[in-house]
Parts: C-alpha cells; sequence; structure tokens
C-alpha cells in the first residue's frame, strides 16, 4: 500500500492541519545510526574497562586518579589532628611567632581582640570554653572553624601551615590567666570551666 505525497491528516487545531508525511530516508537512517552509536558508546566508554579503541575507559581513568591521590595523601606530612600527645610549644620564638599569627592578617584578634579578651568570639584568657581547652581541642576548633558560630576554618593548609597553627594555638593558651581590662561577658550555658 503506497502513501500519497502530501496527504493531510483528518484533525484540524485552530485552523491548522497537519501532513502525514513519511520521513526522508537519509534522515530515518541517519537517525538509526545515532541510536546504534550512542548504545555501542555507551557499553564502549561507560561499561567495559578498556575500550575498544585500547585507552583507557572511564573507569580505569577513574582508577588511576584515585590512586595518583591516594600516593600524593600519603606522601604528605600528617595534619596535627586532634591527639591526646599533643603539646603546647614553649619557646621564646614559636610563642612570638604564634603571637605574630594572631594578631596579623586580621585572622584571630579581629574576633577575639589582641589582649585574647574576647569581642564577636570568646574571652581566651580565662578559664572558661566551649569547645575544649587542650592543645588537641584547640588545634581541632582552629582547624575545623565553626562556620555557624561565624568562625572559619583556618588550619591544616587552608589559611595556616600546621606548624603555623600549633604556633598559635600555643600562643593562646600561654595567654590563659592574663586577665585583660574588660573581657567578653561569659556564657555560663555554653563555656565550661577546664581543669
Amino acid at each position: 500500500m503506497s502513501q500519497n505525497k502530501d496527504e493531510l491528516l483528518s484533525h484540524e487545531y485552530d485552523g491548522i492541519r497537519e501532513f502525514n508525511n513519511a520521513l526522508p530516508k537519509w534522515w530515518l537512517y541517519g537517525f538509526y545510526f545515532t541510536i546504534v552509536f550512542g548504545i555501542v558508546y555507551a557499553i564502549n566508554y561507560h561499561a567495559l574497562p578498556t575500550p575498544l579503541w585500547g585507552k583507557p575507559g572511564m573507569v580505569a581513568e577513574y582508577q588511576a586518579e584515585v590512586d595518583v591521590a591516594n600516593r600524593l595523601a600519603a606522601s604528605r606530612p600528617r595534619a596535627a589532628g586532634p591527639s591526646t600527645s599533643l603539646a603546647a610549644l614553649t619557646d621564646p620564638d614559636s610563642l612570638r611567632k604564634g603571637q605574630e599569627i594572631f594578631e596579623g592578617a586580621n585572622l584571630c584578634h579581629a574576633c577575639h581582640r589582641k589582649d585574647l579578651g574576647g569581642m564577636v568570639g570568646p574571652n581566651l584568657t580565662d578559664n572558661l570554653w566551649i569547645h575544649g581547652c587542650t592543645p588537641a581541642d584547640l588545634v581541632k576548633s582552629v582547624t575545623t572553624g565553626y562556620p555557624t558560630l561565624g568562625m572559619l576554618p583556618y588550619g591544616s593548609g587552608q589559611k595556616l601551615t600546621d606548624e603555623q597553627l600549633l604556633q598559635v594555638v600555643s600562643y593562646v593558651l600561654s595567654r590563659q590567666g592574663t586577665n585583660p581590662a574588660s573581657p567578653r561577658a561569659v556564657n555560663p550555658e555554653r563555656e565550661k570551666a577546664c581543669s
């Protein structure tokens, strides 16, 4: 049964009628080719570990990148993370460098004041702390920050190296008990005494 060219269909919408013509053969074959090509390409590139053309596939490329990242991570020095054996530095040079970091570049003193008495951030010279007062607690606090409270993360290479992080934490701990003038008021619901 052959189909007539320019045959109008019986339905109409807003005065517009539609032809029921067959698609050109070249277009139809091209459409079928793209479907077959898409299926072969998806299986070849996304599913096979080594595609037919011999280059590494997506799975193999991903695994190679993960291996490179793992090797790089293993070669980096470990961050000074929370540890019970972490001890504060006490030598004058480290404390001086810690003070320079604390007071420089609007890192710490912008919220805690240069005398550590607290402004937006809490007082760091008293014995009442929100997130713990051991060197490991302070390193963790500075490293991860508290974005919901307004403190950004500064440690582990984000703004401070591990050495600078320990220096600034050591400086803060060395200033405990200095009693600055008009310190920030204590929040007894959140701050707990350190022993």
